[in-house]
């Protein structure tokens, strides 16, 4: 199982504008990150840096996607609903990703719903404009489709531990995979929204949470957690947290 840390989050010292090209400090994105300094520039010309916030709805089933994000240190879920008003997370979109794999399919919609899952900050740009870079940045293409194929890799192993793992394996399995994407040990979560994400009864997240709070591995608050051993959490999580970021790295490359 990983034992990889997550790396502290600094947010770039700079009110609007553009960062210098390829500037360490411009993005905690990993698939901007990996950019050759001139699409990178173009992408930050094109973008603005946001506050994405808890609850925030980004898009609805169906509706115009108007703008795209680009996690630094906010966590994103795409939620399928349903038609008696239950909801469960389909896919959890952080600092290793972006949230429009319709426009990279050259589709118009989404049959999810965006939700902000954790406030912090993401790049934004325009749909269109995120289409129109398609053309002169090649390795932004790549990478995109690169990810797509973790998404598909990450929502097939979901499968399987949603029927298989412990709800508290699950639960260690998520808050390791926010806490990597947030890059730091405290952030914003209540146990109705976790509950919906690991599409278990509140009840059952509560009993969850108490287990690891009791062990040590967190402490939690109304609204809050805070990350307390991290090397605790992983050995309480299921297989499936080490699975997906080993895979996450072979494939972003």
């Amino acid at each position: 199982m990983s034992t990889t840390l997550a790396v502290p989050f600094t947010r770039p010292k700079w009110n609007g504008g553009v960062p210098p090209t390829g500037s360490p400090a411009a993005t905690r994105n990993t698939l901007l990150a990996l950019l050759p300094p001139n699409e990178l520039a173009s992408f930050l010309v094109s973008s603005e840096l946001v506050m994405v916030k808890a609850k925030e709805i980004l898009f609805v089933p169906g509706g115009a996607i108007e703008h795209v994000h680009f996690p630094e240190d906010c966590v994103i879920s795409l939620v399928t609903q349903l038609s008696d008003g239950d909801a469960i997370e389909a896919m959890t979109i952080g600092n290793d990703g972006f949230t429009d794999l319709a426009g990279l399919n050259g589709v118009a919609t989404m049959n999810c719903q965006g939700i902000g899952q954790i406030s912090g900050h993401a790049w934004r740009v325009r749909r269109g404009d995120f289409l129109a870079l398609f053309v002169d940045c090649p390795e932004l293409v790549r990478l995109l489709h690169r990810y797509s194929q973790i998404v598909f890799e990450t929502v097939s192993q979901s499968a399987a531990c949603n029927r298989l793992h412990l709800v508290e394996q699950r639960c260690a399995k998520w808050l390791l995979m926010s806490h990597d994407r947030v890059g730091r040990p405290t952030f914003d979560l209540t146990q109705e929204f976790l509950s919906q994400m690991l599409g278990v009864r509140r009840a059952g997240v509560t009993v969850a949470i108490g287990i690891l709070q009791r062990n040590g591995l967190l402490a939690h608050s109304r609204g809050s957690i805070t990350i307390a051993d991290r090397a605790g959490l992983e050995a309480a999580a299921c297989e499936c947290y080490g699975v997906i970021r080993r895979r996450e790295e072979k494939i972003l490359v």
